[in-house]
């Protein structure tokens, strides 16, 4: 709850409260002398200013007053607290509590006032234990395992006026039978809940959300409602630039679309994700080391329906026809991932490239039906595949680096069809060479492409094949290499003579050998000649 600060006359307030008898006036009030008496009626009066015999000191409407736990004025009725558990008063005192029996759960309870922060500070030990925190109902509001002997806080607010909440600490048998040390503090007014089941509705819209950071390490927790398909986004700007944001599953409490400060020194936060439906809760941490009177503001916008599915987890992909030359989209949160099925001509050469707005880079995969989407470019906004079915599977993304402020992307997707492959890609699909002479002529798409040539050998006879030598500036020539009738690579020289090189080959036994031509570099990617020559024996 924010505090608000208006002058009024202390004397007047007690004057109010006196049939309750519930206050006591520690300041010195001026008597009123007129409408303009308020400039010089001294401080204005806050809760530092009473102290309650009932209940606790309260800011309503600019004005301190006594309430009861549950928001009613004094007198207050006692709670009612569950039989076998001890009653907790918030205090900075350690409080310690021996094991009687290690497999007997030890329970406490505490009355909690509305708008209220508290922390159960459990200092280090020996033993491991579970917390467990539950509301008047019996309802689990939380539970956590600490891991490790350090100490752990518990933050717990939003918790209802009056109400009586249950802790139960159960620990491991069989361990060291240290003793549960701890402290349960009041850390003050808290505006808004930490826990999923007392976290903050909110509803998405331009409008824009404040808060405050009162206590260090207390997060701020706002739950939604979701349509399945669309994405959401969160946008803050912080005081400071110590902040940390992302989603959880309001089921589950699986927590992503996290993004903090720790690698950038910024105010401003951004995060978004896509919905499976159902209720969301998202988490904004303002880490400040010191409470400050400076809120942070945020703003939680539906995105609408997500433009296109990611084939592994959301659904059937985007289908292009055939003759597609581009289509557009939006990468809408930091994961998404969109998912193209893309007609194609088989045995044909495409090429896709991605462009996209905004600081996140573009990454474009490609697969064959049923193979692995990959990328194996050094440029990961293009791809050039070579297709075996009649459809092609296309999958663009971001690099996946977490910005500190997420924005969405718009891109475009673009698709060239290269034409056929001129030659196989294997020994399987090798085009035959005959004659003891033979001029061949061949394409090579792009860097991936592979063209495969077989001839039949004599044993002990010689084979050469040649090719213009290239003058490229780092003197890379077409691949070529020769292959046994196993696909087993054969070690051969290349020997540069003249304006050619040259690479001779002796059979050493009769039978189908194969000869692989590749670019080797961007540099040689084009129309190629070479010439296949026997030798004489």
């Amino acid at each position: 709850m924010s505090v608000m600060k208006h002058p009024l006359s202390a004397l007047l307030l007690c004057a109010c409260l006196f049939g309750l008898g519930a206050c006591d006036s520690t300041s010195s009030p001026t008597p009123d002398s007129g409408p303009d008496a308020g400039a010089d009626a001294g401080p204005t009066p806050t809760c530092e200013d009473f102290s309650c015999t009932e209940g606790a000191c309260s800011m309503q409407d600019g004005q301190p007053v006594c309430l009861c736990a549950d928001g009613s004025a004094p007198p207050c009725a006692p709670p009612v607290i569950p039989a076998g558990h001890t009653l907790l008063t918030p205090s900075a005192e350690v409080q310690t509590v021996a094991w009687e029996d290690q497999e007997v759960p030890r329970r406490f309870a505490f009355v909690a006032w509305a708008g209220r922060h508290y922390d159960l500070i459990a200092e280090p030990r020996w033993s491991s234990y579970t917390l467990t925190l539950r509301d008047a109902a019996g309802v689990k509001l939380d539970s956590v395992e600490p891991m490790g002997m350090a100490p752990y806080t518990w933050h717990w607010s939003g918790l209802t006026g009056g109400a009586v909440y249950t802790v139960e600490v159960k620990r491991y048998a069989f361990q060291w039978q240290s003793p549960f040390v701890f402290r349960f503090v009041d850390q003050g007014p808290d505006d808004h809940g930490d826990l999923l089941r007392t976290a903050t509705p909110w509803t998405p819209s331009e409008q824009s959300l404040t808060g405050f950071g009162e206590h260090v390490g207390e997060r701020d927790l706002f739950s939604f409602p979701t349509v399945a398909g669309n994405v959401y986004s969160l946008g803050c700007t912080f005081p400071t630039q110590d902040w940390e944001l992302s989603f959880l599953n309001g089921q589950v409490a699986t927590s992503f679309g996290f993004v903090d400060s720790a690698p950038y020194a910024a105010t401003q936060a951004a995060t978004a994700f896509k919905s499976a439906g159902g209720v969301h809760h998202a988490s904004i941490k303002d880490k400040r080391s010191a409470p400050s009177s400076v809120p942070y503001n945020c703003v939680l916008r539906d995105m609408g329906p997500d433009d296109h599915n990611d084939n592994s987890l959301e659904g059937p992909p985007t289908v292009l026809p055939p003759g597609t030359a581009s289509v557009q989209g939006r990468l809408g949160y930091v994961t998404d991932n969109d998912d193209f099925s893309l007609g194609v001509l088989p045995r044909h050469h495409y090429r896709v490239s991605c462009t996209l707005d905004g600081p996140m880079g573009c990454e474009v995969r490609t697969a064959a039906p049923g193979d692995v989407i990959d990328n194996y470019s050094d440029d990961k906004s293009k791809m050039t595949f070579k297709t075996t079915h009649a459809t092609h599977f296309v999958r663009v993304g971001g690099n996946r680096v977490v910005p500190a402020r997420w924005v969405e992307g718009h891109y475009t997707l673009q698709f060239e069809d290269l034409g056929e492959d001129d030659h196989g890609d294997w020994i399987d699909t090798a085009t035959p060479l005959t004659g003891s002479v033979q001029v061949v002529q061949g394409r090579i798409t792009d860097v991936i492409d592979s063209d495969y040539f077989s001839f039949q050998a004599i044993a002990g006879w010689t084979y050469r094949i040649s090719s213009d030598w290239r003058e490229t500036p780092d003197q890379y020539q077409l691949y070529s290499s020769i292959y046994d009738d196993q696909g087993f690579f054969i070690r051969t020289s290349r020997t540069h003579v003249g304006s050619r090189w040259n690479r001779d080959f002796t059979a050493p036994k009769t039978g189908t050998y194969f000869i692989g031509l590749g670019a080797e570099s961007k540099d040689n990617v084009g129309d190629y000649t070479f010439e296949f020559r026997v030798l004489d024996p």
